[in-house]
């Protein structure tokens, strides 16, 4: 009789996302999301105002969104659990939301208002420790943008160069 080796199941502290990509025809932009059909389904994707400008002229087309998934919802206050989708023109953006999405207090709904500009030009003042341009940002005050460069000043040097 073989015996196989049995290795213990390690779980990461931080997921993977479940959907790291879609491609399908874009239906319809509004501001906070996109329609994607990507047969037999149709996908609300939620996106930053910087994506959604890139897609503005794409409608009817294929286009594929590098994507992150949450849950949004809160069932203590009776609410429903329910999937988003959040997508991005590149991995690039994408890595760089999630970084962000760690400030505490900055979560998704926030950092999908606040990411109006290139992630270049926010990675930069970010490294440049800029709290005056960070709170240019939709609903960036002072104390959160002063939490933003404390948290991630080290971390844009790859972001920065792009």
């Amino acid at each position: 009789m073989l015996y196989r080796e049995c290795r213990p199941i390690s779980f990461s502290p931080q997921p993977k996302p479940l959907i790291t990509k879609i491609t399908g025809t874009l239906l319809s932009l509004s501001d906070t999301t996109c329609t994607l059909a990507a047969a037999p389904f149709e996908y609300e994707v939620f996106i930053t105002d910087f994506t959604r400008r890139s897609l503005q002229l794409k409608v009817g087309e294929d286009v594929s969104l590098h994507t992150i998934d949450y849950i949004d919802g809160n069932p203590q206050k009776g609410g429903r659990m329910n999937p988003r989708l959040v997508g991005f023109d590149s991995v690039i953006e994408r890595q760089f939301f999630e970084i962000f999405c760690s400030v505490p207090g900055l979560g998704v709904k926030k950092a999908l208002r606040a990411l109006v500009r290139p992630v270049a030009d926010i990675a930069n003042s970010i490294e440049q420790q800029d709290v005056k341009t960070l709170t240019t940002m939709p609903g960036i005050g002072a104390a959160m943008a002063e939490k933003i460069v404390a948290q991630l000043r080290r971390k844009m040097a790859k972001f920065a160069l792009l």
